[in-house]
Parts: structure tokens; C-alpha cells; sequence
């Protein structure tokens, strides 16, 4: 497939997870699609900047990264929110495919106690229970574990809100929803289709939450799927 022909597709990272996190995707799907994945400010190799909190922040350095359209935008846990809020921003001729991975919609989420949050233990506990996951190598050396904890605690705070900007949100994106089938804490994956005036479909996937480490076959064969009946 010559590099014209080729779809462009936005990789939105989860929580805590630079553009880094989606290396077996990228591997997965070689050179079939244009792989434009995004850092958020403070993570990745973006680390030195300040992190960010605030969902109109987010989502003006995302767009202003573009150069040009996009055909689908993917996101996964929190990525997932801020995909939708993007989608519903960007200027293009026909609206990009939202895949919104490995999150309930936010018209379902319930708030976060963000006053419980008071250390590393406590944010990663916040975080799991709205259904995240930490990577485990974060957690696994309490040194490394409290350097995150800046980090952790701001995405908390910047998925709260995603949560209060989109719960209401509907796009004319058309939705493809993902979620792996050893998440548990996923719930109500159809009423995504209250933030579209298109097409919903929800797909579950072997793997876990963090559905791109998981399963990174899979999800490049939805993102394949997904963009052949777009």
C-alpha cells in the first residue's frame, strides 16, 4: 500500500502511557495504516513539560499536533475521552471514526473522590476502582512509584474533567466501541451510543484493560475491521 493510500489513524494513550505504549500495535499493523500516535504533555517523551488537568487544555495540544485529517481517532481507558472530546472539535469534511477502547462512556461514570486522593496508594486505588489500571512496573518500585505520583494524580484529575465536559456530549463520529473481556469493570458499553448521531457497534476482545499490551493482535485487526465498513 503506497503512503498516500494508506489511512491515517490517532493513537490516544491511556493513563500514565506515552505514544511508547502502542509499539505492538504499530508492529501489528506494519505499514497498512499511517500511524500517528500522540504524547500528552508530561508524559512520554514529553515528560519534562507540566502536566495538564484540564480537558480543553488536552484537547487544543492534541488538534494542534495534527497536520492534516485523520480518518479514525483510537483511545484507550482515558484516551477513550478524550478521542470523543477531539472528534467533536475537529474540522474536517467528514468527522473522523471514534474507536473508544477499554472505558464505559462517560454518561455512566460516576465521580471521583478526588479529596481521598493523598498518596501514591491512594491514587492507584482511586484510579482501579473507575476501572484504570496502573502498568505494573510503575507500582512494582516504590521509588519509581512515587516519582508517578504527580502524574497518576493528575490524570485522576484530568479524567474528571473529561468525564463532566463529555457526559453529555454527543458527536456525529461515528463509534466503535472495544473492551476486553478480563475487564470487569466495564460497564454499559451501549450507551456509548448516546454521545453519537451515527452508527454505535460494540465489540468485546480477548485481553484485559490495558487491551493494546494485551491483545495488540486484536485490536489492529478491529482497527482494520472497523476502518473497511467505515
Amino acid at each position: 500500500m503506497t503512503p498516500a493510500a494508506r489511512p491515517s489513524v490517532l493513537f490516544i494513550p491511556p493513563s500514565c502511557c506515552g505514544a511508547g505504549y502502542f509499539r505492538k500495535v504499530r508492529r501489528a499493523l506494519a505499514d497498512r495504516v499511517e500511524f500517528r500516535a500522540v504524547e500528552l504533555p508530561g508524559h512520554g517523551r514529553r515528560f519534562a513539560e507540566p502536566l495538564v488537568t484540564q480537558a480543553k487544555t488536552v484537547v487544543l495540544d492534541i488538534a494542534g499536533q495534527l497536520d492534516g485529517p485523520v480518518v479514525a481517532v483510537y483511545g484507550e481507558s482515558l484516551g477513550a475521552y478524550i478521542g470523543l472530546a477531539l472528534v467533536g472539535v475537529l474540522d474536517q469534511r467528514r468527522p473522523p471514526l471514534l474507536l473508544a477502547a477499554s472505558n464505559s462512556p462517560p454518561s455512566v461514570q460516576h465521580r471521583i473522590r478526588l479529596e481521598d486522593i493523598g498518596s501514591v496508594e491512594s491514587a492507584a486505588a482511586t484510579l482501579t476502582a473507575m476501572g484504570g489500571q496502573i502498568p505494573a512496573e510503575l507500582l512494582s518500585d516504590p521509588d519509581l512509584a512515587e516519582r508517578a505520583y504527580p502524574m497518576i494524580r493528575a490524570d485522576l484529575r484530568l479524567s474528571q474533567s473529561f468525564i463532566d465536559s463529555t457526559r453529555a456530549l454527543t458527536v456525529a463520529a461515528d463509534i466503535q466501541v472495544l473492551g476486553g473481556v478480563d475487564d470487569p469493570a466495564l460497564t454499559g458499553l451501549h450507551h456509548w451510543a448516546r454521545h453519537t448521531t451515527g452508527r454505535c457497534e460494540v465489540t468485546r476482545l480477548a485481553g484485559g484493560h490495558l487491551l493494546s499490551e494485551s491483545n495488540p493482535a486484536g485490536v489492529a485487526g478491529l482497527v482494520e475491521y472497523a476502518l473497511a465498513i467505515r
